[in-house]
């Protein structure tokens, strides 16, 4: 009888569930965060046409009927037909009697505008199409395929329109390089065009939509491409369009944020608490705006240690046997699909591992502290102990550990393999499985011999101080005296507070301050986040990657605040604080989010408001 009882499905204690209000809550918050993410996300139109030379050299005359004053030249670039495809233009203007040199429009990265303020004035341009590569390439890999959307002609801030194409030496239509006048901005920036690694991840995810065999970017598996691809083929191939996917994986996170304080800390303010640190953390903020895939790979690493933390957090044999393995199973899948995004992802299967482990020892132990107290009440027969044990280790260890060879192993490396069918190329004899093998090595090869210097790259040891936070975007052509900047780094508030509940937490659980003045349970529940940060943090250390930025931090974020909500509600636990220290927390990281709105956002502003928020010398944007 006893046995049965203490098999019984037990269910979460009532502070564990989401109620009405805690809906309400997340899903105000989550809104709230949605409609700030929006605001300036992109334009929801970019040209679409384009003139597609053939040739090297093919060329036309733009003749404005009159002289005119050239001060600026906007060049819109599209995907083009071969890999790279990124072209430049020679630019030649009349001088009366030939067409002499005047500027050269170098199309380095494509959807977005490149510009030339090189002023001439002439009464026509001679356009021709060059070649950006080497010329030694062999012919097949030549990148002259390039692809011109849209281009524009200012004097000073006036857009010019009254002109004709004439001599035309190509046999492609150059009149769509200006069928789209209307879409050209005043001036290129964040907000019509891509910024940073934008270069590779759009274009590519638009590459996967196209069936292309060749894809850019090939240096990470092909998941958060998809993903990227689904809010192009919603809004079309535009910032909006580019960007949308990943703010929404980062509005999403919320809930999860809320959902893990929620069953962490089984109290609604502190999950209002944890979810209100990362709602406001400059580097969510910022990542989850550009068109990457880390929002992707961190949602699903949230994912992975929520479903973990339901499964480290409570007793398989009170719950029972089948249930007890769903948690472990959405973990598992959270991990494939996390893998499938971007590598870093799987850093945390070793912290998934070890919380396993040490879930079983623990209940291993409890389930034997429950036994020996029922063979003192009367209700187990000592000669059953043995039966007993063997029975739950062979059931709730043994068993559940062949079960996560299938969650964590199995179904994630199906999730991986199946990740790759939108691009499998059909016109391959490789097998997709032989395609996948071939893509991993290709990858490591790769990511192992990335060392090339880069101006806003950090190391490991910087990350938790924000030494060096990343510079992405710095607006052109903007008055004198004004400033656009969009920078990652985190919320100092955050980061710097979480640094610090880092060590707090690593003294308290070692001293045994938690589990004497909160118990044994807040104990065992303390050691999550610090294994969950270290498991996604300490793998950088010997990573065969060399170059490496703030921004591959971003996941160990939730834990960073998850730790600073348990010191927090220790203090209070012991009185050392109030519940208004908690607020005033929260008062300092939405007073720095938004003094530091316009650096996360790249909203104009004057240029000594944006030095002025440079606090340490790394700080550059």
């Amino acid at each position: 009888m006893m046995e049965e009882q203490m098999l019984e499905r037990a269910g979460l204690e009532p502070g564990r569930r989401m109620n009405r209000r805690d809906l309400v809550i997340v899903t105000i918050m989550t809104l709230v965060y949605l409609f700030m993410a929006l605001i300036n996300l992109g334009s929801f139109e970019a040209p679409q046409t384009g003139w597609e030379p053939d040739r090297l050299n093919e060329s036309f005359v733009v003749d404005f009927g009159r002289e005119v004053q050239i001060d600026k030249i906007f060049l819109y670039g599209g995907l083009g037909h071969a890999w790279g495809c990124f072209g430049s233009l020679e630019i030649k203007a009349w001088d009366g009697e030939k067409f002499v040199p005047y500027t050269f429009l170098d199309m380095k990265s494509i959807f977005r505008w490149t510009y030339s303020t090189d002023s001439v004035k002439t009464s026509k341009l001679l356009v021709i199409s060059q070649y950006l590569r080497s010329d030694d390439e062999d012919e097949s890999n030549r990148y002259y395929k390039a692809e011109y959307r849209e281009m524009a002609f200012f004097s000073g801030s006036e857009l010019i329109k009254d002109f004709t194409v004439t001599d035309v030496k190509s046999n492609q239509d150059v009149s769509l390089l200006f069928d789209e006048q209307e879409l050209v901005p005043d001036r290129p920036s964040f907000f019509n065009g891509t910024y940073f690694d934008e270069i590779y991840f759009p274009r590519t995810a638009l590459e996967q939509i196209e069936k292309r065999s060749i894809l850019y970017e090939n240096t990470h598996p092909p998941l958060g491409k998809t993903l990227l691809g689904i809010g192009i083929r919603v809004f079309g191939m535009n910032p909006f369009g580019w960007r949308i996917m990943g703010t929404l994986f980062g509005a999403l996170m919320l809930p999860l944020m809320y959902l893990t304080g929620k069953r962490m800390f089984k109290d609604s303010f502190w999950a209002f608490f944890c979810t209100f640190l990362l709602m406001f953390d400059f580097m969510h903020f910022a990542q989850t705006r550009l068109a990457t895939i880390d929002s992707y790979t961190a949602f699903f690493v949230m994912g992975t240690y929520l479903f973990m933390l339901d499964y480290y957090d409570s007793w398989a044999f009170e719950r029972g046997f089948f249930r007890s393995l769903v948690p472990l199973l959405f973990s598992g899948i959270f991990l494939g699909l996390g893998g499938a995004t971007k590598w870093i992802a799987l850093y945390g299967a070793f912290g998934l591992a070890v919380l396993f482990f040490a879930s079983r020892i623990m209940e291993y132990i409890e389930y034997n502290r429950r036994l020996d107290q029922a063979v003192n009440q009367k209700q187990v027969k000592p000669g059953s102990l043995k039966k007993l044990r063997r029975a739950y280790a062979g059931k709730y260890f043994v068993l559940t550990c062949l079960f996560c060879v299938l969650f964590f192993i199995i179904i994630p490396a199906a999730i991986y393999t199946l990740s790759f069918i939108p691009i499998q190329n059909l016109d391959d004899n490789r097998t997709l499985v032989e395609e996948v093998i071939d893509s991993v090595k290709s990858m490591y090869e790769y990511h192992k011999g990335v060392n090339t210097p880069h101006p806003y790259s950090s190391h490991w040891y910087e990350w938790p101080l924000m030494l060096r936070p990343i510079y992405y975007h710095a607006g052109p052509l903007l008055p004198e005296g004004m400033g656009s900047s969009i920078a990652s780094f985190g919320n100092p508030m955050v980061w710097w507070t979480g640094f610090i509940a880092f060590f707090v937490m690593i003294w308290l659980l070692l001293a045994g301050k938690i589990k004497k003045n909160l118990g044994p349970a807040e104990s065992r529940i303390g050691w999550f986040p610090i294994v969950g940060y270290l498991s996604l943090y300490l793998p950088w250390v010997i990573a065969p990657r060399k170059l490496t930025f703030i921004y591959h931090y971003f996941s160990c974020v939730p834990f960073l605040i998850l730790m600073i909500a348990m010191v927090m509600r220790y203090l209070e636990g012991i009185k050392r604080v109030g519940r208004r220290a908690s607020y005033i927390l929260m008062s300092l990281v939405l007073v720095l989010f938004i003094l530091y709105y316009p650096v996360l956002s790249g909203l104009v502003v004057p240029r000594w408001y944006l030095n002025a928020l440079r606090i340490l010398p790394g700080w550059a944007w």
